[in-house]
């Protein structure tokens, strides 16, 4: 199914640090203990309360302390 919505700048900045990180949204939202359709949803701007975590999750990823060690 083709995405009707285009991704805002945080969305695309989302999707290339995720795969840089080799992680798809699925693996992403287990991480962030969130539904991977929030990931879908912050990445086209329908929510907005998800960024700041989903920022820091990425943050505690490179730094090796992912949610959840």
């Amino acid at each position: 199914m083709r995405r009707t919505n285009e991704y805002t700048e945080f969305g695309l900045w989302l999707r290339t640090e995720l795969m840089k990180r080799n992680l798809t949204n699925v693996e992403f939202a287990r991480m962030v203990k969130v539904n991977s359709r929030v990931v879908s949803d912050v990445m086209v701007g329908r929510n907005k309360s998800h960024k700041e975590r989903m920022r820091q999750a990425l943050e505690k990823y490179d730094h090796g302390t992912e949610e959840g060690e």
